[in-house]
């Protein structure tokens, strides 16, 4: 699965993921999701989403290697048709060419292996009061103006006013990791909390939030371990103000690690540090 990166250039967050992911650069495939230039035009951050790339692991692993330690077919015997550069039997053999001509693209084996997308069905509206309504509405007008195709159900409970959003754009909502889910949930908080109503407002679609934070929760814990183990700190990949909040809660109350925030914007990155290596301030500090 993809993650995001973050650095000052490109140069920068292709290192991070690389070793972030344990790999050499070249095994990455990446995109460029969002480049921030100073007042004067010079790059200030930029942030990518990467992934190690294991479509052709041999034959990336060919282009890298040096000359003397590629791949070597044995020599025949004297005057036998096998010799060394591929070709047997008077048959060109050369690895890749031939084999890469008949490989399927990558995007259609992603489509092929894609599970078809269901919305969930939109359920009735139940009463709600006067903030939840206005929380409704407000929603609906930024979603007119994206227009996106969905429906909006409101929940509420002492602290939260819930959205969930329903309807054909369901998919586009939770596609690269939820980005318009945040960013729509920042967009409404900003807007309303502390001004019109006293709730935090929280946004979730195709219940991708429990399935976000089980993933997340499940990844911290494993890093956590870790980190436990061998006694050296991990710093995880740039990360939402959401999801940083669900690692920091998620080891809170961990006997031997402790969590920091690091970096600067939107995207920061979380580290895993042992307790005996944090400062006692470090050690109660769990900054978004």
């Amino acid at each position: 699965m993809a993650q995001r990166f973050e650095g000052k250039n490109l140069e920068d967050a292709l290192s991070n993921a690389a070793q972030t992911l344990g790999v050499e650069r070249y095994q990455l495939t990446y995109h460029v999701l969002m480049e921030k230039r100073g007042f004067l035009g010079g790059m200030k951050r930029i942030v990518i989403e990467a992934e190690i790339n294991t479509q052709t692991p041999e034959q990336v692993a060919a282009v890298a290697a040096p000359p003397g330690r590629g791949f070597r077919e044995e020599r025949g015997p004297r005057g036998g048709n096998q010799r060394r550069g591929g070709r047997v039997d008077g048959r060109d053999e050369r690895r890749g060419r031939g084999e890469r001509r008949n490989r399927p693209r990558k995007s259609e084996e992603r489509r092929d292996e894609a599970e078809p997308f269901v919305p969930e069905e939109a359920p009735e509206q139940t009463p709600e009061s006067e903030i939840a309504a206005s929380v409704r509405d407000w929603c609906e007008r930024a979603i007119t103006l994206a227009r996106l195709e969905l429906q909006v159900r409101t929940e509420e409970n002492e602290e939260q006013v819930v959205v969930r959003l329903y309807g054909p754009d369901a998919r586009r909502m939770i596609e690269h990791h939820g980005e318009l889910i945040d960013a729509l949930q920042v967009l409404a908080n900003k807007a309303l909390v502390a001004r019109k109503i006293e709730k935090d407002i929280e946004l979730d679609c195709q219940q991708f939030k429990a399935k976000r934070a089980e993933e997340l929760e499940q990844k911290a814990r494993e890093i956590a371990e870790r980190v436990s183990r061998d006694g050296r700190e991990q710093l995880l990949p740039a990360m939402t103000p959401i999801e940083r909040r669900i690692i920091h809660l998620a080891l809170r109350d961990h006997s031997e690690v402790t969590t920091q925030s690091r970096g600067e914007g939107f995207y920061k990155r979380v580290a895993i540090v042992p307790r005996s290596a944090a400062t006692p301030q470090e050690q109660t500090s769990t900054a978004s």
